[in-house]
Order: C-alpha cells, then sequence, then structure tokens
C-alpha cells in the first residue's frame, strides 16, 4: 500500500489522488483499505514517516561509518580528501529518484497549506540536518568560533542546494543518474564556496577526510 501510495502520490498529488486508484496499483479492496487508514490524508503522513525512516536509516549508516573511523585507531587514513568531497558523497547517497524527488516536493507544497504535514516536515528536515551536520563534523577537521559560516549552516545549504538542483534536474527530465551528476555537482560547488569563508585550517589539515565514504556496494 505505501509503495503504490508512493507512485500515486508523486504521480498527480496528494489532492488529485483517491482511495480507488491507491488501491488498484496495490491489488488493495477499499476495505483493506480503511481496515488500516482513516483517510488518504493519513496514508500521507503514515507514508511521510516511512520515507523519512528510510532516510534516516541511510544517514546512520554513514554515522556509524564516521564515527568508527575517528575513534578506531587500525582504520587510518586510506585516501586524502576534501570537505568538498564529503559533502558530495553525502548528497549522492542520499539523492533519490525521479519519483523521490516528486513525492518529497509534494510533501513541501503540502507542507505549507496544512500545519499536520509542515509539522511532520519540519520534524523531518531538523532530523536530517543534524545527521548531515554531524558526518561532517566527526569526518573533516573544521574551524572553531572564529568562522564565519558554521556547520550547522554548511548542513543547511548543502541541504537546500540538493532540493533545487534534484527538482531542477527532474523538470529537464533527466533520469536517475542525471540527478545524482547533478546534485552532486550543485552541493560540490557549495561546499567548495564555503571553504573560502573559513579560516586558517588547523594543524592536520583543512578539510583532510580519516577515510573514504563506503559505497552502495560495500553496504
Amino acid at each position: 500500500m505505501l509503495r503504490a501510495a508512493y507512485e500515486v502520490f508523486a504521480e498527480v498529488g496528494l489532492d488529485r489522488a483517491t482511495v480507488e486508484v491507491i488501491c488498484a496499483r496495490a491489488s488493495f479492496s477499499r476495505g483493506a483499505f480503511y481496515s488500516n487508514f482513516r483517510s488518504k490524508d493519513e496514508l500521507f503522513l503514515d507514508l511521510i514517516d516511512h520515507v523519512s525512516g528510510a532516510q534516516m536509516n541511510k544517514a546512520e549508516v554513514l554515522l556509524r561509518h564516521w564515527r568508527a573511523t575517528a575513534s578506531e585507531p587500525a582504520l587510518a587514513a586510506t585516501a586524502e580528501g576534501s570537505l568538498a568531497e564529503v559533502i558530495r558523497r553525502i548528497a549522492v547517497d542520499a539523492t533519490q529518484d525521479r519519483t523521490g524527488v516528486m513525492l518529497m516536493a509534494e510533501v513541501r507544497i503540502r507542507a505549507m497549506r496544512d500545519p499536520e504535514t509542515a509539522e511532520a516536515y519540519r520534524a523531518l528536515r531538523t532530523r536530517m540536518l543534524g545527521q548531515v551536520a554531524e558526518i561532517i563534523a566527526v569526518s573533516v577537521d573544521v574551524p572553531g568560533d572564529g568562522a564565519r559560516v558554521t556547520v550547522a549552516e554548511l548542513a543547511r545549504m548543502a541541504m537546500e542546494a540538493w532540493e533545487a538542483a534534484a527538482a531542477e534536474a527532474v523538470i529537464a527530465g533527466l533520469d536517475e543518474a542525471g540527478i545524482a551528476r547533478a546534485v552532486s555537482d550543485r552541493v560540490e560547488a557549495v561546499a567548495r564556496l564555503t571553504l573560502d569563508a573559513w579560516p586558517s585550517p588547523p594543524a592536520r589539515g583543512h578539510g583532510s577526510v580519516r577515510t573514504p565514504l563506503p559505497t552502495a556496494a560495500g553496504r
């Protein structure tokens, strides 16, 4: 049911989606639908929870990786990278397919109109920003109080760049690989511009990365 709702809400939006269409896509009866959900609005909110949970799980994989490399001497750096590379890899890993981008656009539109959806969206965004900021903080040497751009601000700018680039890529008709490239290029550009706003690096070297991000195959 959630997969069918994911597709239908992304394709036509919440207002045009009907319980009948969702049930037909999922091969469920109306009775089965109403035994689980009181309305399509409740299904929409449940879907937001489901999608946010999946995104949190992805971010948690990255966090576990970086926490381990930060605390385990045996996991010494195997490659040197830059802060921009770390941000780029986070963005690539988090990039959704066309349907996912369209669904999140629908969530944001609904959040502007509906307080309950707005609350769910704000909670999702706050958690995501916190995890992205933590990945940055534990994976690279970042400047201290003298920085004009904080880690939290960089995480927010990276997420905003990701959302804009993903939406533009979908509008341009790009496929999943094209969306990932567009997001990667935009987010990395934001990170590289941010480096100019930070003061001189600490002794270990500004932006040095302890070990590469895990790839999808490696997970």
